[in-house]
């Protein structure tokens, strides 16, 4: 099997567009990364930098999501580079009309919300060229990040994955790294099942506590402004200590390669569920899983905001959403556990291989088409 983080196979991506307008510093990176299953639904990333293999490596990450819970979109991203800094609100705004407006003629792309863009961001793009999804309840959005989709999948995801380690979710200890809007639904999801969340990161430092900490007093805490570093609660640690953390259950969820070959030898942990796609690295993912440690993909796991962006995009209701979510994250994380406990496998190489059968099977169709080698 190719390795899926190749930025270009034959798979994808169909299209890599670079925005360029110097008048207004307007840039980013739009990926298609395929669409054979439907038009890509992307999420909007504003960040200081990221490479086109970044960005290829993201977009693929969506393609599997799509496709392993049945959707029918492909997959890609948007990267608008910015600055490093928070911009203005009207500045910020001017730029994301301008990339909607550059890509009012590309109907294959649809907009949804993702690292430094929310549901007001989703609704300037819908207003230049009507495709996006994580709308504000008032253009006919289901408030996605409000409801938590994804940490409501990922909480299903956890749960299924537990049994697999021999333990229940009740009272297993948890560790999410990134305090998020995932991480807050995630964790919070999580504490209301009975799994005792005993630290927390963001960029201001970790906080522990090996009694579990208060979630509500933590939302509260970032709903403010602060940092989960400034509650007077349990024992405030650097930032990467989150790595350190003896627990049962570590979740990353504050973006890329979160754990890497430099410090993955340090997680102490016995379950990983990928909250923020393309949390770990490929080399460290096979080290875990050497190592007897339990990983669930990303694509698998948090698919949740991506479930209910496609479902909210031909207007379904929050009850619809989290049931289809609860199914599909449940369903799609017990057949890949099952695979690695039959053979053995990666449960990267066996979510892919659940993913990418009906992406060929749609390739299939196309008047040209060109399938991969069996």
């Amino acid at each position: 099997m190719r390795d899926i983080f190749d930025p270009a196979d034959e798979f994808g991506p169909a299209r890599i567009i670079h925005v360029w307008e110097p008048s207004i510093e307007l840039k980013a990176t739009v990926i298609i990364d395929n669409n054979a299953l439907g038009p890509a639904i992307g999420g909007l990333r504003i960040v200081s930098a990221a490479s086109t293999a970044d960005c290829c490596r993201l977009a693929r990450t969506m393609t599997l999501k799509s496709a392993a819970a049945d959707l029918p979109h492909g997959g890609g991203v948007a990267v608008l580079h910015q600055a490093p800094g928070n911009p203005q609100t009207a500045r910020r705004q001017h730029l994301v009309r301008a990339l909607a407006a550059a890509l009012r003629s590309e109907d294959q792309f649809i907009f949804a919300p993702d690292m430094g863009s929310d549901e007001t961001v989703m609704a300037w793009l819908r207003d230049e060229n009507a495709r996006a999804v994580g709308l504000p309840r008032e253009l006919g959005g289901i408030a996605l990040s409000r409801i938590g989709a994804a940490g409501w999948g990922l909480y299903h995801a956890t749960e299924v994955a537990a049994l697999y380690c021999g333990f229940k979710l009740e009272d297993a200890r948890v560790v999410i790294h990134g305090f998020g809007t995932v991480g807050q639904n995630t964790a919070r999801y999580l504490a209301e099942n009975g799994a005792v969340v005993v630290g927390v990161s963001d960029s201001g430092g970790t906080l522990y506590h090996p009694r579990g900490l208060d979630i509500g007093e933590l939302v509260a805490i970032k709903k403010s402004g602060g940092s989960v570093a400034d509650s007077t609660e349990g024992e405030r640690l650097e930032r990467d200590a989150a790595v350190d953390l003896d627990c049962d259950i570590w979740i990353p969820a504050a973006g890329a390669d979160a754990i890497t070959l430099d410090n993955v030898a340090r997680l102490k942990s016995r379950l990983v569920i990928e909250a923020a796609d393309a949390s770990l690295a490929p080399a460290a993912e096979r080290y875990l899983h050497e190592k007897g440690v339990i990983c669930v993909p990303d694509f698998i796991a948090n698919a949740g905001g991506l479930i209910g962006a496609a479902m909210e995009f031909r207007g379904a209701n929050k009850a619809q959403v989290l049931s289809a979510i609860k199914e599909k994250i449940r369903r799609n994380t017990e057949k890949v556990l099952q695979s690695v406990e039959t053979d053995g496998s990666l449960p990267r190489h066996a979510a892919t291989l659940l993913a990418t059968k009906p992406i060929v099977k749609a390739m299939g169709y196309r008047r040209w088409s060109s399938l991969p080698a069996s």
